[in-house]
């Protein structure tokens, strides 16, 4: 399974991309088990928060800031804390 997150937008706008690979990462499994993509809601529209555009295995997402709670900010800070 592979899951990708980049997080754009932010004052700066800079943007910011990681990957992880449940091959090379055991924990990814168990963090994604725990998301459910369909539940998501939309991002609100708030000047200059992050957004996070989320792909696991091809079910892609975005997300706001102020959405991203519970499991989902477990997976998004565990794949982009990896991200060299």
């Amino acid at each position: 399974m592979k899951v990708t997150v980049t997080r754009s937008g932010g004052f700066a706008g800079i943007e910011r991309r990681g990957e992880s690979d449940s091959e090379r990462d055991p924990l990814l499994s168990r963090l994604v088990d725990r998301v459910d993509l369909g539940s998501v809601p939309p991002p609100g529209r708030i000047p200059d928060q992050f957004l996070y555009e989320i792909d696991i295995d091809g079910a892609h997402t975005v997300v706001g800031e102020a959405q991203l709670s519970g499991p989902l900010r477990e997976l998004v800070h565990h794949v982009l804390g990896r991200a060299h």
